[in-house]
């Protein structure tokens, strides 16, 4: 069993971000050329057009409640849970990704 101390393992999870700009342009080409249609890139997809409803549900619902001078508490805070919740999506995708590419940059790395 391997033992990692703490900074080991946070380089390690970090090491995409360590990487030249050109070196994460080939990474997120060959995450294109891989990962494109497999199960974890439908849903980031889906994840994002969701994300994209939500965030115009919420607009929608703002605009209209101030139209038809209808302020209620309780549209106020619809609104304010689907930006939340649209806003942790696209954090959590975003986590996603970057895991992802730092698992093929580490894949390379140990490829050399």
């Amino acid at each position: 069993m391997l033992k990692y101390s703490y900074k080991e393992v946070f380089i390690i999870k970090t090491y995409y971000q360590t990487l030249s700009k050109e070196e994460k342009e080939k990474i997120k080409k060959e995450y294109q050329n891989t990962y494109q249609h497999t199960d974890i890139d439908i849903r980031l997809k889906r994840v994002n057009i969701l994300i994209i409803i939500s965030i115009l549900a919420a607009i929608l619902l703002l605009v209209m409640s101030y139209i038809y001078e209808d302020e209620h508490l309780s549209s106020i805070i619809i609104a304010g849970v689907l930006i939340a919740t649209a806003i942790t999506f696209v954090i959590a995708s975003n986590k996603i990704k970057h895991n992802i590419y730092n698992k093929i940059a580490l894949q390379k790395k140990a490829k050399k």
